[in-house]
């Protein structure tokens, strides 16, 4: 059923109070500040940048404080672009901030993929340990011109921007808040990005400090930025930023959900009439008794029956990207398949065994879940190999050692090599890796007999990105629900009929896998699948259709995120985009719904 979105008409209160709080930002006197500059030598800077103390107002006009930023020009250009930019930078207390004048003729935001429209990209690694993998520290933010932000990387709710066409191109403010409070003499690690686009395509990037265009998955590529310039009579302007963010999420709330929508509506017009009846001073403590305030109102929303069907994305919180005290091992396995020309090929895939594995303990078995890469990846992406330490791998090992989900196997293989084709992976799958996995760690497979592996298939899951979740879906359709309880199919459609037919015919599709289910004898509680993906995903305009199509299938596929009531369900992650740090995220959603009850 379709819901109709309810939406208060407290927009216009909280409009007025974006406007009163940011009039009452102090900027302070900045021609005395610009005087009193800390000058640092030209030479010492190779590599770097700094940013001078102030608060500007984020407002997409350019505040006399920006006067005492030095400007800087990206180092790199890449592709035919004929764009220029100027960055500056500011901090303070709270907060980093970043100033873009861009000049660009032609604008477009026509792309359905965020970093192929017109839009600038901050890099940052605040503890700047130059690690080659983001970590919990780093983030990867993205505004474009008509001031829509996407996240690759990082809490959406630190970003805060506004974005100004000019005549010959625009203007962005972004605000970023930092973790730690800064000092004079912090350095961050930095890089800012402008993506330069034409119709739909990109067609070059101007860089700060990377040459090579990989900044996205490489925080040693990264530049650096000092903070400097505050002496001891300077303090930091307001922060009506977080409250700001919180309004707006407010305001997007589908209200229709809950039972009681009153608490936030009330929670809004308290604030703007606080701002706009009581003293035209706003100082920061009535800023932050308004934020507690409406954070307690959202906190106390109790959704309807129907609502409650839904699953939710969870943002993953940033301890589990630290190491675990209880790591699990990676161990990687060769095997032969069979390509198309007869012969065979040799490939390889990693397994993950959880902390306190025990080969010699058959008495403890484990789930097994299979998860396979997008295009242009390969086995090594997700877990890397023997003695890495990427960002899944910490979260599953915190998973487990927080208790959140019991201890299991994660195979990484490949659909590259072999036949080569997704559509065909669930060969090589069914009849080379599960057998070669299941008969050498402790499974609930009591051999590697077709038999055994079909007795055993509640114990077994299979998900992928992008292209492996067209591969999870071919492999629904094509025999898997003999051998897999369990689909994760993330930011991507089914194509069994055809290239991207789950978009441009989700109907059809929806059918098709149906029928298939129908056809095998399986009944609604024999199989799970757990979908999901983003609003800035390339993928979302085709996996949405199909996901809604498959909702009227409901002798199928039962729509719930109650396991006792359904079987299926879909993730939608506001802002989420194509990038495994959002695919992380719905994995980690995803993997305690997993094997629930199938010891």
């Amino acid at each position: 059923m379709r819901r109709k979105t309810k939406r208060f008409g407290a927009a216009l209160a909280a409009a007025s109070l974006f406007s009163a709080l940011l009039i009452n930002i102090q900027t302070g006197d900045y021609a005395r500040a610009a005087a009193a500059q800390v000058e640092i030598k030209e030479a010492s800077m190779n590599g770097r940048i700094i940013a001078q103390f102030g608060s500007p107002v984020i407002d997409g006009r350019i505040d006399e404080v920006w006067e005492k930023a030095r400007p800087y020009q990206p180092r790199h250009s890449s592709g035919n672009t004929n764009a220029s930019a100027t960055f500056r930078a500011l901090w303070d207390d709270r907060a980093l901030y970043i100033l873009a004048e861009v000049k660009d003729g032609q604008l477009s935001t026509r792309s359905g993929t965020p970093y192929m429209q017109d839009s600038l990209e901050i890099f940052l690694d605040e503890n700047n340990d130059k690690t080659r993998e983001f970590g919990a520290d780093d983030l990867h933010f993205r505004v474009n011109i008509d001031n829509v932000q996407s996240v690759d990387k990082g809490d959406a709710s630190r970003f805060y921007t506004a974005a100004t066409k000019t005549d010959d191109g625009y203007v962005i403010e972004a605000r970023v808040a930092l973790k730690k409070k800064p000092a004079n003499g912090t350095v961050l690690g930095i890089e800012l990005q402008i993506n330069d686009a034409v119709g739909e395509e990109r067609v070059g990037t101007l860089n700060l400090f990377d040459s090579t265009g990989m900044a996205w998955d490489d925080t040693s590529l990264f530049g650096e930025i000092v903070l400097v310039g505050k002496n001891a009579r300077e303090t930091s302007g307001l922060n009506p930023y977080d409250l700001l963010n919180l309004i707006k999420k407010a305001l997007s709330i589908d209200y229709s959900l809950y039972k009681n929508p009153e608490v936030v509506r009330d929670a809004v017009l308290q604030i703007a009439a606080d701002s706009l009846l009581g003293s035209t001073e706003v100082t920061q403590q009535q800023i932050d008794e308004q934020y507690a305030s409406l954070a307690e109102a959202i906190g106390a929303l109790e959704m309807t029956e129907e609502a409650a069907n839904e699953k939710y994305f969870t943002p993953l919180p940033v301890e589990y990207l630290a190491e675990s005290d209880q790591p699990g091992t990676i161990e990687t396995l060769s095997y032969e398949t069979a390509n198309l020309d007869g012969g065979k090929d040799k490939k390889r895939l990693h397994v993950y065994l959880p902390h306190g594995y025990n080969a010699s303990d058959k008495g403890t078995k484990y789930n097994v879940l299979y998860l396979m890469h997008g295009g242009g990846e390969n086995e090594d992406l997700l877990f890397g190999g023997p003695g890495e330490n990427r960002a899944l791998k910490k979260i599953i090992d915190n998973m487990i050692a927080r208790g959140d989900i019991e201890p299991l196997i994660v195979v990484t293989p490949t659909f590259y090599g072999g036949k080569n084709d997704v559509a065909l992976f669930h060969e090589e799958l069914i009849h080379d890796i599960v057998p070669l996995v299941e008969s050498k760690y402790n499974t609930y497979a009591n051999s590697a007999s077709l038999k055994d592996l079909k007795a055993s298939r509640a114990h077994r899951a299979f998900g992928g990105f992008s292209m492996g979740s067209v591969t999870t879906w071919h492999l629904f359709a094509k025999g898997g629900l003999d051998y897999f309880k369990y689909y994760i199919p993330l930011s991507g459609d089914s194509w069994a009929l055809g290239e991207r037919s789950g978009g441009t015919r989700p109907e059809e599709t929806a059918k098709f896998l149906a029928q298939v289910v129908r056809k095998s004898g399986y009944k609604p509680h024999d199989f799970y699948i757990f979908s999901a993906t983003g609003t800035q995903d390339i993928a979302y305009p085709n996996l949405k259709p199909q996901i809604e199509a498959m909702k009227q299938l409901d002798d199928v596929f039962r729509y719930s995120s109650n396991l006792d009531k359904g079987n299926f369900y879909f993730i939608e992650a506001e802002g989420g985009s194509h990038t495994w740090y959002w695919q992380n995220q719905y994995i980690y959603n995803i993997l305690p719904d997993l094997f629930q009850g199938e010891a």
